[in-house]
């Protein structure tokens, strides 16, 4: 619970900063950089949070593979992007997490209702997105010639996995710390 009062302050309050936008240009290109800039400032200032304590899992790991790195870097900066802003902000997610919590079943009724332009369409469509975000940004990314970070994001909100390469594990680690 404190986590998600501390994510909800930040959400509220927080911005990149000057170092933050120097952090994205280094690691994006043009293309996904349009993309992450697309979010809102809250989700870009989560998405570097995410980044900046990957690129900490990684030095833990004691491993030398700057290509590996990279793409660390960028699958975190990049795992939110199919949260577009206006789509499902800083109510739509605190909407999201309290109907997991407390009325899960609820949630297809609402999610049915998306493409309607009422209240009831618009607490389905922050649902939609906040269930369908890394399948939307994976298509995105897939778009402009990213498929490698697509197959890694479209999989960061699933439970951990054997099978999970190291990119993806640290990604889906460093997003719960955030």
């Amino acid at each position: 619970m404190r986590q998600r009062i501390r994510q909800f302050i930040q959400a509220v309050f927080g911005r990149l900063n000057a170092e933050g936008h120097t952090f994205i240009r280094t690691y994006l290109s043009t293309p996904e950089q349009r993309l992450f800039y697309a979010m809102h400032e809250a989700d870009q200032l989560h998405a570097f949070r995410v980044a900046l304590t990957a690129k900490e899992l990684y030095a833990k790991q004691s491993r030398d593979d700057s290509d590996e790195y990279i793409l660390l870097i960028r699958c975190s900066l990049l795992h939110d992007i199919g949260r577009v802003k206006g789509d499902a902000d800083i109510w739509g997610k605190v909407l999201a997490v309290l109907f997991y919590r407390f009325i899960p079943s609820l949630i297809p009724y609402f999610v049915r209702k998306k493409d309607t332009a009422s209240v009831l369409g618009r607490i389905g469509r922050a649902l939609h997105v906040h269930i369908s975000h890394p399948y939307i940004g994976a298509d995105k990314l897939r778009a402009i010639g990213a498929a490698h970070v697509a197959e890694i994001i479209q999989h960061h909100q699933k439970k951990a996995a054997p099978e999970d390469s190291l990119v993806l594990s640290l990604l889906k680690a460093a997003d719960a710390r955030n």
